[in-house]
């Protein structure tokens, strides 16, 4: 089944513009997933900056004599660094003196186990402490402020041993499934040994639609510019293909004009030639005996001169069509005739069908010929079904063919009003017409094409309604012949 040309051109559209949507997605999606990842990067490098900041300011501290109190100089180191929140000396005689509300929930550390361990203290805080007897509390939520993180992160998770501090959060809608995207960077520095969680959700609004919709014009343009060329490419065709039939038409037509006329005129030219010769037997009159007499010869001559004229006329139609008989394929001879009247019969509401009843059967006749005569059937039934109005009954014209005996056979039948039964006996006599403005000499040159063939075209009145014509020509050889 052959797909219309809006059908075709819809599904090059749709599959262009799938696959182009599909790229743009594609790339923009990679796009985002790299600067994704580099934000990301961005963001464990801050943090490992922050990290071996606090590590440099316990070094400091301990390398040092205290000039200042512990509240002091906190005060100083938070002004700068928001995440430090206290700051704590150990005197061994009297423990630990904090510049804050809390204090460290262990001493420090032996030179010789570790220079510096670490201590939770609440959610989101802990302790570094050194084993120079100074320890900072850290609030690791306020380790990166709202500016510092990039933009196109959505979330971030610190993980530090077995805590987890929410570090980012941006507030929106939730996102379908499968659009979140999650990257997880570590920084093994003792002992904040972080790892840091980001994820990126993807929005609708991340999309490149002004892309995708520019892609999808471009496409729909691409389509339509296809269809036109399509559908003039057809026009062309189509019009080729009916002058062809047209020339051929008009061909015979004069052909059977010619042919009609040289047998009705060569009639009264016999009786003039009888006529001229019975009297120049009766002129015995001597007076101008011999003048009548050459006149008459003359006109003797004249009459057998325009005779040969005609009959030379109607030996050259006769053999117009004398082309070389093949074996025709039907199907091949219809398609052509269906894509010629295919869009004229739709806007007139006409169906036009084909059933081949015998499809390895081949007819032996000259393919010109035979198209000329079922274009000028199926000319007839359509010209029968435009003659009277046919209300909501959609008109039908069914083209069928198959082997009849030893011949093929091609029937043209349609639902029209049929052949006044007084017409039927005169329908292939020269001249003769039911159509107002009509020659009457299509059906003549269609059963003089057919004879030629060695065929035989009869057409009648259906039982149903409407009119059927017949078409029997000889099976090719190859075919049927062999099989007889």
């Amino acid at each position: 089944m052959k797909l219309s040309s809006r059908v075709a051109a819809v599904l090059t559209w749709l599959a262009l513009s799938l696959a182009g949507t599909a790229f743009i997605v594609s790339r923009s999606v990679a796009d985002i997933q790299a600067r994704f990842l580099q934000d990301s990067s961005i963001a464990i490098r801050l943090l490992g900056q922050r990290a071996a900041q606090h590590e440099a300011i316990l070094a400091t501290l301990g390398a040092a004599p205290l000039s200042a109190s512990p509240a002091r100089v906190l005060e100083n180191l938070h002004a700068s660094m928001p995440q430090l929140t206290g700051l704590a000396f150990w005197r061994p005689a009297g423990g630990w003196v904090s510049a804050g509300a809390s204090t460290p929930p262990m001493p420090p550390p032996h030179a010789h186990d570790a220079p510096v361990s670490l201590a939770f203290d609440g959610a989101s805080s802990y302790w570094l402490i050194d084993a120079s007897g100074w320890a900072v509390r850290i609030d690791a939520q306020q380790m990166l402020q709202a500016g510092d993180w990039p933009a196109s992160l959505s979330s971030a998770t610190l993980r530090l041993r077995s805590r987890a501090f929410n570090l980012l959060q941006h507030t929106q809608a939730a996102a379908p499934a499968g659009w979140t995207l999650h990257l997880e960077k570590h920084l093994p520095a003792r002992p904040q040994d972080f790892a840091l969680l980001t994820t990126r959700t993807l929005r609708p609004a991340d999309l490149p639609w002004l892309a995708m919709v520019l892609w999808n014009a471009v496409c729909a343009l691409i389509a339509a510019a296809a269809l036109g060329t399509w559908r003039l490419r057809q026009a062309r065709r189509r019009e080729t293909a009916r002058a062809r039939l047209d020339r051929f038409d008009r061909l015979d037509t004069f052909g059977e004009m010619a042919a009609g006329l040289a047998h009705e005129l060569n009639q009264p030219l016999t009786a003039i030639v009888a006529h001229a010769r019975a009297a120049e037997r009766l002129l015995d009159a001597p007076a101008e005996r011999a003048d009548v007499r050459q006149a008459l010869q003359t006109c003797v001559a004249q009459a057998r001169r325009a005779a040969a004229i005609l009959e030379r006329l109607r030996g050259a139609v006769t053999s117009a069509h004398g082309g070389k008989r093949c074996a025709l394929d039907p199907d091949a001879l219809m398609n052509t005739l269906l894509f010629l009247y295919r869009d004229e019969l739709a806007r007139e509401h006409i169906t036009l069908v084909w059933r081949n009843d015998t499809p390895r059967e081949r007819p032996l006749a000259e393919q010109v010929a035979i198209e000329q005569i079922l274009h000028n059937l199926i000319q007839n039934a359509r010209a029968a079904l435009n003659s009277t109005p046919r209300h909501a009954l959609r008109g039908e014209i069914r083209v069928s063919g198959g082997r009849v005996g030893r011949h093929y056979g091609f029937s043209v039948a349609d639902n029209g009003p049929g052949v006044p039964e007084e017409a039927l006996p005169h329908l292939f006599e020269p001249f003769f017409t039911t159509r107002p403005g009509g020659l009457g000499l299509g059906l003549p040159l269609c059963e003089t094409l057919a004879q030629r063939q060695d065929g035989k075209l009869t057409l009648c009145n259906m039982p149903t309604g409407g009119a059927e014509a017949t078409l029997l020509l000889p099976l090719a050889p190859s075919q049927g012949g062999a099989r007889q």
